[in-house]
């Protein structure tokens, strides 16, 4: 008995769960989408004095970003979103950051590391992202759906627990 009601709560709760995030999907799909503009980053001032403080690796870097650069123009431009293309380089590029700051025993990921990194997508990847769909954040109705089930199902689950434990004999 109380296996048939836990299941056809359950049934009721995953199927109003599924008629909101339905709900949403067509509300959504009649809505307009936004296109976010892309963000430029500069490398800051402070950056650039830190960068030629720790001068050892501040050369290392330069050379990994030399040895990135070059390859990356070995390959062709409409290829530099393909993956399969740039994985390479781009390993390489880390690699050679990570290898570099811990020969000279600096903390990676670091500033400098972090801002040549940010200096190859600006420069090699900025126009990647308009190839591929831009992740967006549910909507409210699918956000309620997926908050309020659980909110549900815990006092039910709480009160089946008590209501199990009051009617069990105690085990010796």
């Amino acid at each position: 008995m109380e296996s048939t009601v836990l299941c056809m709560l359950t049934s009721a709760l995953c199927l109003f769960t599924w008629a909101l995030g339905l709900m949403a999907a067509v509300e959504n799909s009649t809505q307009s989408t936004v296109n976010v503009t892309n963000v430029n980053w500069e490398i800051s001032n402070a950056t650039v004095r830190l960068a030629k403080s720790a001068d050892p690796y501040h050369k290392q870097v330069e050379k990994c970003w030399n040895s990135f650069n070059a390859a990356m123009f070995n390959i062709e431009q409409e290829y530099w979103c393909n993956w399969d293309y740039t994985f390479r380089n781009y390993s390489r590029l880390q690699s050679c950051l990570e290898w570099h700051a811990d020969n000279l025993y600096i903390a990676f990921p670091n500033e400098l590391a972090h801002n040549t990194i940010l200096k190859a997508h600006m420069y090699h990847f900025k126009n990647c992202s308009l190839l591929s769909a831009e992740l967006m954040d549910p909507p409210e109705n699918i956000l309620f759906g997926l908050i309020f089930a659980p909110i549900c199902i815990i006092p039910f689950l709480v009160t089946l627990v008590v209501y199990k434990s009051n009617n069990s004999k105690p085990q010796i």
